[in-house]
């Protein structure tokens, strides 16, 4: 008996991902003409022929939602992914969840499978190597609404749920002032994503406004793990006057930056005061716990569901914008 020919069969073929086959095979706008005609040919030449009934309920939408992630392992979005699917389980929906692993070539990839998978709509925050959203236009030439939360691209005209980065900086530098801090370090991520761009304005703002100076040698960029708040701290400590008060970017570079300090002998806040971001769970199993700005995790998954669902509903898919308001939380680390 033959053997059907599959969308996996060509794209072995073709050496390109299945879903890059399944696309062009609808003849999607999201492939470029020349790999299309590239596998048509190839499909004919292989006596492809498609499964009719499987088609059928491909073009229709389904009642999943795609959740798009940088690193499912992150505190953050692994909040936000429970905190998500609860609320689109209530809603009648499935919610698949991809992680592009903070690679934009994963991102691109995982966005044709959504897209492949023919999702409802699709909710995505990007990683850190994404600076423009080109490969999101997709999304829209297949009538797949789209919002992002968290981190954003750049561009305007984007349907976006995100904290206010800005005034949770600005409120952890003040909480640091208001305890006679003076000399205030910044551990940073990469300026080009949204998140750390923001937190970096507000923290530099808020120094401004008390007439504090803006020392470049106290602003220290990594990433945003323990070991680059350790390799922060290692470094910041080396310095004359040294800094008497260090914000890191998340929890988990605070919490490095914490473990350094106590392994070093200085006292944790007589000596360094100390803030993260995120409210990440192991900020309690830190000597001193850890203070941080806690971000509204929940809040923003309904957010993001309810914008999703009013553009998935309706024919008006105007862009729309909402700021969330996160909150020091205050423990002993300042």
């Amino acid at each position: 008996m033959k053997k059907n020919v599959t969308i996996k069969d060509i794209a072995k073929e073709l050496g390109v991902h299945h879903t890059t086959v399944s696309l062009a095979l609808r003849n999607s706008k999201s492939i470029r003409e020349e790999t299309r005609k590239k596998v048509w040919d190839k499909a004919n030449e292989m006596g492809y022929r498609p499964n009719r009934l499987a088609q059928g309920f491909r073009n229709k939408r389904s009642n999943t939602i795609g959740l798009l992630v940088p690193n499912i392992q992150h505190h953050f979005f692994a909040k936000f992914i429970a905190e998500f699917s609860e609320k689109a389980n209530q809603e009648d929906y499935a919610v698949m969840v991809f992680q592009s692993n903070e690679k934009l070539a994963t991102e691109k990839k995982n966005v044709e499978a959504l897209i492949a998978n023919r999702v409802a709509g699709a909710l995505v925050s990007i990683s850190k190597e994404t600076i423009e959203a080109n490969h999101f236009k997709a999304f829209n030439e297949e009538d797949i609404p789209l919002v992002f939360f968290d981190r954003t691209p750049t561009q305007t005209g984007l349907s976006r749920v995100v904290a206010d980065n800005f005034h949770g900086a600005y409120q952890a530098v003040n909480q640091m002032i208001a305890k006679g801090r003076k000399r205030i370090a910044f551990i940073t991520g990469s300026s080009h994503i949204n998140v750390y761009h923001e937190r970096l304005q507000g923290y530099q703002q808020a120094l401004i406004d008390h007439g504090l100076p803006l020392d470049e040698e106290l602003l220290i960029y990594g990433d945003f793990f323990m070991e680059d708040g350790i390799k922060g701290a290692k470094k910041l400590m080396q310095l004359s006057p040294k800094p008497d008060a260090i914000l890191g970017v998340g929890d988990d570079v605070a919490i490095g930056v914490i473990k350094f300090l106590n392994g070093a002998g200085y006292k944790v806040p007589d000596d360094v005061a100390v803030i993260g971001f995120d409210n990440d769970p192991m900020g309690i199993a830190i000597e001193p716990e850890l203070t941080t700005v806690d971000q509204p995790i929940k809040e923003m998954a309904e957010s993001a569901l309810q914008l999703l669902l009013k553009n998935i509903n309706s024919d008006d898919k105007k862009p729309e914008e909402i700021f969330l308001t996160p909150r020091i939380l205050k423990r002993k680390s300042c």
